[in-house]
Protein backbone atom coordinates (compact mmCIF):
# COMPACT_ATOMS: atom_id res chain seq x y z
CA UNK A 1 0.00 0.00 0.00
CA UNK A 2 1.29 3.52 -0.66
CA UNK A 3 1.87 5.62 2.53
CA UNK A 4 -0.03 8.31 0.88
CA UNK A 5 -2.38 5.90 0.79
CA UNK A 6 -2.06 4.61 4.24
CA UNK A 7 -2.16 7.94 6.28
CA UNK A 8 -5.15 9.13 4.27
CA UNK A 9 -6.94 5.67 5.45
CA UNK A 10 -6.05 6.42 9.08
CA UNK A 11 -6.98 10.49 9.22
CA UNK A 12 -10.55 9.33 7.48
CA UNK A 13 -10.77 6.45 9.99
CA UNK A 14 -9.92 8.91 12.73
CA UNK A 15 -12.32 11.19 11.91
CA UNK A 16 -14.94 8.68 11.71
CA UNK A 17 -14.15 7.76 15.27
CA UNK A 18 -14.30 10.88 16.83
CA UNK A 19 -17.66 11.15 15.73
CA UNK A 20 -18.64 8.03 16.19
CA UNK A 21 -17.38 7.41 20.07
CA UNK A 22 -19.87 8.47 22.49
CA UNK A 23 -21.47 9.45 24.67
CA UNK A 24 -19.70 12.36 24.69
CA UNK A 25 -20.21 15.77 26.31
CA UNK A 26 -22.09 18.48 24.47
CA UNK A 27 -20.73 17.30 21.15
CA UNK A 28 -22.33 15.17 18.32
CA UNK A 29 -21.58 11.37 18.62
CA UNK A 30 -24.09 8.69 17.42
CA UNK A 31 -26.77 8.94 20.44
CA UNK A 32 -27.02 12.66 20.43
CA UNK A 33 -26.28 16.03 18.31
CA UNK A 34 -25.59 17.66 21.88
CA UNK A 35 -25.29 21.22 22.53
CA UNK A 36 -25.48 21.59 18.10
CA UNK A 37 -29.17 22.72 16.52
CA UNK A 38 -27.82 23.16 13.14
CA UNK A 39 -25.65 19.07 12.89
CA UNK A 40 -26.41 15.89 13.53
CA UNK A 41 -24.71 12.38 13.46
CA UNK A 42 -24.86 12.05 9.52
CA UNK A 43 -24.31 15.15 8.78
CA UNK A 44 -20.91 14.79 10.10
CA UNK A 45 -20.35 11.14 8.69
CA UNK A 46 -21.71 12.62 5.40
CA UNK A 47 -18.89 15.49 5.91
CA UNK A 48 -16.00 13.01 6.99
CA UNK A 49 -16.79 10.66 3.74
CA UNK A 50 -16.56 13.66 1.60
CA UNK A 51 -13.26 14.85 2.75
CA UNK A 52 -11.36 10.75 2.86
CA UNK A 53 -10.29 10.57 -0.51
CA UNK A 54 -8.40 14.15 -0.17
CA UNK A 55 -6.54 13.65 3.15
CA UNK A 56 -3.47 11.55 1.22
CA UNK A 57 -2.88 14.80 -0.76
CA UNK A 58 -1.64 16.40 2.55
CA UNK A 59 0.51 13.32 3.43
CA UNK A 60 2.14 14.03 -0.06
CA UNK A 61 3.51 16.80 0.60
CA UNK A 62 5.78 15.41 3.49
CA UNK A 63 6.32 12.30 1.83
CA UNK A 64 7.49 14.67 -1.61
CA UNK A 65 10.12 16.23 1.02
CA UNK A 66 8.91 19.30 0.41
CA UNK A 67 10.71 21.39 3.15
CA UNK A 68 9.03 23.38 6.53
CA UNK A 69 9.08 26.47 4.80
CA UNK A 70 7.88 25.71 1.68
CA UNK A 71 5.16 23.23 3.45
CA UNK A 72 2.23 25.64 4.35
CA UNK A 73 1.35 26.67 0.86
CA UNK A 74 0.95 23.71 0.11
CA UNK A 75 -0.67 22.86 2.66
CA UNK A 76 -2.86 25.51 3.15
CA UNK A 77 -3.97 25.61 -0.81
CA UNK A 78 -4.67 21.80 -0.15
CA UNK A 79 -6.85 22.66 2.63
CA UNK A 80 -8.90 24.86 1.60
CA UNK A 81 -9.96 22.95 -1.33
CA UNK A 82 -11.15 20.48 1.51
CA UNK A 83 -13.07 23.17 3.24
CA UNK A 84 -14.78 23.92 -0.03
CA UNK A 85 -15.79 20.22 -0.68
CA UNK A 86 -16.79 20.15 3.13
CA UNK A 87 -19.00 22.76 2.84
CA UNK A 88 -20.41 21.97 -0.32
CA UNK A 89 -21.47 18.16 1.62
CA UNK A 90 -22.94 19.68 4.52
CA UNK A 91 -24.91 23.18 2.87
CA UNK A 92 -22.72 25.53 4.24
CA UNK A 93 -21.95 24.00 8.05
CA UNK A 94 -18.71 23.87 9.66
CA UNK A 95 -17.98 20.25 10.43
CA UNK A 96 -14.41 19.77 9.94
CA UNK A 97 -12.72 22.77 9.74
CA UNK A 98 -10.82 23.02 12.59
CA UNK A 99 -9.95 19.25 12.35
CA UNK A 100 -8.38 20.13 8.43
CA UNK A 101 -5.66 22.16 9.92
CA UNK A 102 -4.78 20.03 12.25
CA UNK A 103 -4.39 16.91 10.83
CA UNK A 104 -3.39 18.40 7.65
CA UNK A 105 -0.20 19.43 9.77
CA UNK A 106 0.14 16.14 11.50
CA UNK A 107 -0.03 13.92 8.00
CA UNK A 108 3.26 16.43 6.41
CA UNK A 109 4.80 14.94 9.77
CA UNK A 110 3.99 11.58 9.02
CA UNK A 111 5.00 11.55 5.12
CA UNK A 112 8.02 13.68 5.92
CA UNK A 113 8.48 10.86 8.79
CA UNK A 114 8.88 8.12 5.95
CA UNK A 115 10.81 10.23 3.40
CA UNK A 116 13.40 10.55 5.79
CA UNK A 117 13.03 6.87 6.42
CA UNK A 118 12.04 7.49 10.19
CA UNK A 119 8.82 5.23 11.85
CA UNK A 120 6.18 7.91 12.35
CA UNK A 121 6.35 7.75 15.89
CA UNK A 122 3.86 10.45 17.55
CA UNK A 123 7.07 12.49 19.14
CA UNK A 124 9.11 12.47 15.95
CA UNK A 125 5.59 13.29 13.78
CA UNK A 126 4.57 15.65 15.93
CA UNK A 127 8.20 17.88 15.88
CA UNK A 128 8.03 17.42 12.36
CA UNK A 129 4.28 18.29 12.03
CA UNK A 130 4.81 21.51 13.95
CA UNK A 131 7.58 23.03 11.23
CA UNK A 132 5.70 24.61 8.83
CA UNK A 133 3.71 26.68 11.46
CA UNK A 134 6.43 27.74 13.58
CA UNK A 135 6.41 31.68 13.74
CA UNK A 136 2.72 31.35 13.14
CA UNK A 137 1.64 33.26 16.65
CA UNK A 138 4.51 35.87 16.46
CA UNK A 139 3.33 36.67 12.49
CA UNK A 140 -0.14 36.07 12.61
CA UNK A 141 -1.32 37.17 16.18
CA UNK A 142 1.36 39.58 17.95
CA UNK A 143 1.08 42.15 15.29
CA UNK A 144 -2.46 42.71 16.22
CA UNK A 145 -1.77 44.05 19.20
CA UNK A 146 0.33 47.38 17.51
CA UNK A 147 -2.45 47.72 14.14
CA UNK A 148 -5.57 45.55 14.07
CA UNK A 149 -7.47 44.93 10.27
CA UNK A 150 -9.49 46.72 8.82
CA UNK A 151 -11.86 43.52 8.66
CA UNK A 152 -13.88 42.40 11.98
CA UNK A 153 -11.75 40.55 14.46
CA UNK A 154 -12.58 36.70 14.45
CA UNK A 155 -13.28 34.83 17.91
CA UNK A 156 -9.61 33.64 18.27
CA UNK A 157 -7.83 37.11 17.35
CA UNK A 158 -10.47 38.59 19.88
CA UNK A 159 -9.14 35.76 22.97
CA UNK A 160 -5.91 36.83 21.95
CA UNK A 161 -5.69 40.02 22.30
CA UNK A 162 -8.06 39.81 25.41
CA UNK A 163 -6.70 36.91 27.07
CA UNK A 164 -3.41 35.83 25.52
CA UNK A 165 -4.86 32.61 24.23
CA UNK A 166 -3.19 31.06 21.24
CA UNK A 167 -5.34 28.00 20.80
CA UNK A 168 -4.73 25.90 18.27
CA UNK A 169 -1.79 27.46 16.70
CA UNK A 170 -0.45 27.85 19.30
CA UNK A 171 -0.67 24.09 20.40
CA UNK A 172 0.19 23.05 16.87
CA UNK A 173 3.36 25.48 16.84
CA UNK A 174 4.70 23.92 20.56
CA UNK A 175 4.62 20.48 18.72
CA UNK A 176 1.02 19.43 20.21
CA UNK A 177 2.10 18.87 23.85
CA UNK A 178 -1.78 18.18 24.46
CA UNK A 179 -1.30 15.04 22.16
CA UNK A 180 2.01 14.07 23.24
CA UNK A 181 1.92 14.55 27.36
CA UNK A 182 -2.31 14.15 27.75
CA UNK A 183 -4.45 12.56 24.64
CA UNK A 184 -1.84 9.69 23.95
CA UNK A 185 -1.20 8.77 27.51
CA UNK A 186 -4.49 8.46 28.72
CA UNK A 187 -5.36 7.02 25.47
CA UNK A 188 -2.98 3.90 25.85
CA UNK A 189 -3.43 3.75 29.46
CA UNK A 190 -7.21 3.00 28.84
CA UNK A 191 -6.60 0.84 26.62
CA UNK A 192 -3.88 -0.97 28.58
CA UNK A 193 -6.15 -1.36 31.28
CA UNK A 194 -8.86 -3.36 29.29
CA UNK A 195 -11.21 -0.39 27.85
CA UNK A 196 -13.20 -0.79 24.62
CA UNK A 197 -11.71 1.65 22.11
CA UNK A 198 -14.60 3.77 22.39
CA UNK A 199 -14.00 3.85 26.13
CA UNK A 200 -10.71 4.92 25.97
CA UNK A 201 -11.25 7.52 23.25
CA UNK A 202 -13.56 8.89 26.25
CA UNK A 203 -10.97 8.71 28.29
CA UNK A 204 -8.44 10.57 26.15
CA UNK A 205 -11.56 13.81 25.64
CA UNK A 206 -11.82 14.01 29.18
CA UNK A 207 -7.99 14.67 29.54
CA UNK A 208 -8.11 16.86 26.40
CA UNK A 209 -10.97 19.08 27.58
CA UNK A 210 -8.93 19.91 30.56
CA UNK A 211 -5.91 21.16 29.29
CA UNK A 212 -6.58 22.44 25.62
CA UNK A 213 -7.40 25.61 25.08
CA UNK A 214 -11.01 25.73 23.20
CA UNK A 215 -12.00 28.49 21.79
CA UNK A 216 -15.41 26.71 21.09
CA UNK A 217 -15.98 26.49 24.91
CA UNK A 218 -14.73 30.52 25.78
CA UNK A 219 -16.48 31.26 22.79
CA UNK A 220 -20.22 29.81 23.91
CA UNK A 221 -19.80 30.23 27.53
CA UNK A 222 -16.95 32.91 28.56
CA UNK A 223 -13.06 32.77 28.89
CA UNK A 224 -13.85 32.95 33.08
CA UNK A 225 -16.21 29.62 32.57
CA UNK A 226 -13.49 28.06 30.58
CA UNK A 227 -10.56 29.10 33.06
CA UNK A 228 -12.39 28.26 36.43
CA UNK A 229 -16.02 26.30 36.13
CA UNK A 230 -15.09 24.29 33.15
CA UNK A 231 -12.02 23.09 33.92
CA UNK A 232 -13.18 22.00 37.76
CA UNK A 233 -16.43 19.70 36.10
CA UNK A 234 -13.95 18.26 33.96
CA UNK A 235 -11.56 17.23 36.35
CA UNK A 236 -14.47 16.07 39.01
CA UNK A 237 -15.24 13.27 36.40
CA UNK A 238 -11.55 12.36 36.00
CA UNK A 239 -11.77 11.99 39.88
CA UNK A 240 -14.81 9.86 39.98
CA UNK A 241 -12.93 7.59 37.90
CA UNK A 242 -13.97 8.37 34.85
CA UNK A 243 -14.81 5.17 32.21
CA UNK A 244 -13.66 2.78 34.85
CA UNK A 245 -16.19 3.57 37.64
CA UNK A 246 -20.00 3.73 37.81
CA UNK A 247 -19.53 7.04 39.81
CA UNK A 248 -17.33 8.31 36.64
CA UNK A 249 -19.60 7.15 33.75
CA UNK A 250 -22.78 8.78 35.67
CA UNK A 251 -20.59 11.93 36.20
CA UNK A 252 -19.64 11.60 32.31
CA UNK A 253 -23.79 11.79 31.38
CA UNK A 254 -24.65 14.36 33.79
CA UNK A 255 -21.70 16.57 32.37
CA UNK A 256 -23.24 15.64 28.84
CA UNK A 257 -27.00 16.79 30.14
CA UNK A 258 -25.84 20.15 31.31
CA UNK A 259 -23.18 21.00 28.14
CA UNK A 260 -26.58 19.88 25.87
CA UNK A 261 -28.76 22.33 27.70
CA UNK A 262 -26.74 25.26 28.50
CA UNK A 263 -25.16 25.20 24.65
CA UNK A 264 -21.43 23.84 25.61
CA UNK A 265 -19.29 22.47 23.03
CA UNK A 266 -16.19 21.41 23.82
CA UNK A 267 -15.24 20.64 19.85
CA UNK A 268 -11.83 21.80 19.84
CA UNK A 269 -11.01 19.05 22.12
CA UNK A 270 -13.19 16.58 19.88
CA UNK A 271 -10.36 17.89 17.10
CA UNK A 272 -7.59 17.28 19.14
CA UNK A 273 -9.26 13.45 20.19
CA UNK A 274 -9.15 12.62 16.58
CA UNK A 275 -6.23 13.78 16.05
CA UNK A 276 -4.92 11.82 19.30
CA UNK A 277 -6.31 8.61 17.84
CA UNK A 278 -4.91 9.24 14.17
CA UNK A 279 -1.32 9.15 16.32
CA UNK A 280 -2.07 6.41 17.93
CA UNK A 281 -2.82 4.65 14.85
CA UNK A 282 0.26 5.85 13.01
CA UNK A 283 2.26 4.51 16.14
CA UNK A 284 0.38 1.07 16.05
CA UNK A 285 -0.02 0.30 11.81
CA UNK A 286 2.24 2.79 10.61
CA UNK A 287 5.17 2.18 12.13
CA UNK A 288 5.18 -1.50 11.67
CA UNK A 289 4.12 -0.74 8.26
CA UNK A 290 7.64 1.26 7.18
CA UNK A 291 10.31 -1.00 9.47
Amino acid sequence: MPADVLFGFLAAAAALWEVYAAPKPGLVDRFSSGAHKDMDFDLFVTSARSLAPQWREQARVGLEAVPPEKALVRLRGNGLSMEKTMFSATGGINTHKGLIFILSLLLYGGGRCVALKTPPAAECLCHLASLPIRGCVAGELAPLRSSLPSRPLTHGEKLYLEHGVTGIRGEAEAGFPALLHHGLPALKDALQRGSSFNDAALHCLLHLMLVSEDSNVMHRKGFLFWMEEYKRIVLEVLEQGSVFTTEGRHGLRSLGERFSSEGISPGGAADLLAATVFLHWCEEIGSRFFE
